[in-house]
């Protein structure tokens, strides 16, 4: 069964962004929709290496400097747990790491399924008064269909990391958090991965 690469999901999420935002033509929505496509070209051109370089990038209030520091903790821990951080869905207000060993193949993707465990850490730098407390976590488990992330929040997150790695195709629901949509991604600026993360990215 072949594999997508991050890239090849990064463009699948991008062209489900699209297909959603179709519907919507108010005024606010176009303008949110021209500034999403500036953030995806910016994204394929430029993909950040590293957490500290997405958060680095100049984008609405700075990220404080010890909130940098518990996501560029967040980024260690994930990463020793054999989680790989995925710069082409990434960017200043977006965090999204994929867990390889979950990986089920291009055939899930094609289907509109998840093809692979996936956590989207979001913050609205728009915001002067957004901390790591407000961040907003969307996991999104592979199988689940398209759109289904669930959300949560930072502290909540590390005590199921377990389960969540955990958890293949078919399996029951391993978390209680319930299915929703970040609000960073709900105003449309999330455009590199395109509706997610999903769905949560």
């Amino acid at each position: 069964m072949s594999r997508p690469n991050e890239k090849t999901t990064a463009r699948w999420r991008a062209r489900q962004f699209r297909r959603d935002d179709a519907h919507r033509s108010t005024p606010k929505r176009e303008a949110e929709f021209v500034t999403a496509m500036q953030a995806e070209i910016w994204h394929r051109r430029y993909p950040p290496a590293s957490v500290m370089q997405a958060l680095g990038t100049a984008c609405g209030h700075p990220v404080p400097g010890p909130d940098m520091r518990v996501f560029a903790g967040l980024d260690i821990m994930l990463r020793v747990r054999g989680w790989k951080f995925i710069g082409e869905c990434s960017g200043p207000e977006v965090l999204t790491f994929s867990y390889a060993p979950s990986d089920a193949g291009q055939d899930y993707m094609d289907s509109g399924l998840e093809p692979v465990t996936t956590i989207v850490a979001t913050l609205d730098r728009s915001l002067s008064n957004d901390t790591v407390e407000d961040c907003e976590v969307e996991v999104l488990l592979v199988g689940a269909p398209h759109g289904e992330g669930r959300l949560t929040g930072l502290a909540a997150l590390t005590p199921h990391l377990r389960v969540i790695e955990a958890h293949r195709p078919g399996d029951p629901i391993p978390v209680p958090f319930p299915i929703g949509r970040a609000r960073t991604v709900q105003r449309g600026k999330w455009a590199g991965t395109g509706r997610l993360a999903g769905s949560a990215v």
